[in-house]
């Protein structure tokens, strides 16, 4: 079980999501870091590969990831990329298919309006796992790279696994330095302790699972670190409240917000104390951007035209009756453990 969350305030968020709607950061800085060799670095012709018995009863594809550029690899287990109206109920039922099907497209407005993760809750995620220059580091269900820029900054040397290949072009012109490989979190194309640590930012929820953490195990060195982070609007404000209710989020959510995964974590039996801690920050967006913020959510994605275009009129309503720009806080909820 997760120690009970600290809370700080405050700190505004470490984004370089390259937009003139909110007041971020530019892209992250370059690698400073090479892989000596291993083929888990950019730079390295050593291609990495599974290994022979990553899980059992599962079978990989070696995947090389020696490449100089954020281009993306293939991945093997396609997601779908269309979903047909008539199985729009189904999807939204389903977790599984809504996670696959909500980002198969959208990634550019996913990039342009989610914040990226606050400057204190960057620095204790860093220090929490030992992450510094030269690290290497593997995040997971990497999206647009908006936790990888962050850890590129401060030295590490990362590789992204993403299945969406949507996620993944819009990836490639924001952190245009780092690896890509095309895969999911129970399938990891790595031999085993190839990582310092694991990071998974904003999507943990959609495969959260014992296979999914024991493959991050199988991956990580000996006492090497995980980090699971996600930005959650604070519904305790009435501006939050209200774009809750009329974007039908309190019926869509993919998980309950506040979910406590450190027992989930400590269920695997994978990983040591798990710590919990939380921060603040608030999003200053314009009333583009409010109503993007909305659309890249994966329940919005997948509807219908006319369905989609009702809620979002509806979120445009409300955000024309306040000034610019539109603050909309969030609390950052983090869990960081380390592998047995």
């Amino acid at each position: 079980m997760a120690q009970p969350p600290q809370v700080a305030a405050g700190a505004p968020a470490r984004a370089g999501r390259g937009t003139d709607r909110q007041r971020s950061r530019a892209p992250g800085a370059r690698l400073r870091e090479r892989c000596p060799g291993g083929g888990v670095g950019v730079g390295c012709t050593h291609p990495a590969t599974v290994s022979d018995t990553p899980a059992a009863g599962r079978s990989h594809r070696p995947v090389p990831v020696g490449r100089t550029s954020g281009t993306p690899l293939p991945y093997d287990g396609s997601v779908p990329e269309v979903t047909p109206p008539d199985d729009v109920d189904r999807v939204l039922a389903d977790t599984t298919l809504l996670g696959r099907s909500g980002f198969s497209s959208g990634a550019d407005v996913y990039e342009r309006a989610r914040p990226g993760y606050s400057d204190d809750s960057v620095t204790h995620l860093v220090d929490s796992l030992g992450i510094g220059p030269g690290s290497r580091v593997l995040d997971v269900a990497s999206g647009t790279g908006k936790l990888t820029r962050s850890l590129v900054a401060v030295g590490a040397t990362c590789i992204a696994a993403e299945p969406s290949a949507s996620m993944r072009t819009s990836f490639a012109r924001a952190v245009p330095d780092v690896v890509q490989v095309g895969a999911d979190a129970v399938h990891l194309p790595f031999a085993g302790a190839s990582f310092d640590a694991v990071t998974v930012a904003q999507a943990f929820h959609w495969f959260a699972t014992t296979d999914a953490l024991a493959e991050f195990a199988r991956v990580l060195r000996p006492g090497g670190g995980l980090a699971l982070i996600w930005n959650e609007r604070d519904e305790s404000d009435p501006l939050v409240a209200e774009l809750t209710r009329i974007s039908k989020w309190d019926l869509h959510q993919p998980y309950p917000v506040g979910r406590d995964f450190g027992a989930v974590i400590d269920a695997s039996g994978c990983f040591g104390p798990v710590t919990r801690t939380r921060f603040r920050f608030t999003q200053q967006l314009d009333r583009t951007a409010f109503v993007e913020q909305v659309a890249s959510r994966s329940y919005i994605v997948v509807l219908p035209e006319d369905r989609r275009r009702a809620i979002l009129d509806d979120v445009a309503a409300l955000a024309a009756g306040h000034g610019e720009p539109l603050g909309l806080p969030y609390l950052v909820d983090l869990f960081c453990a380390r592998a047995r």
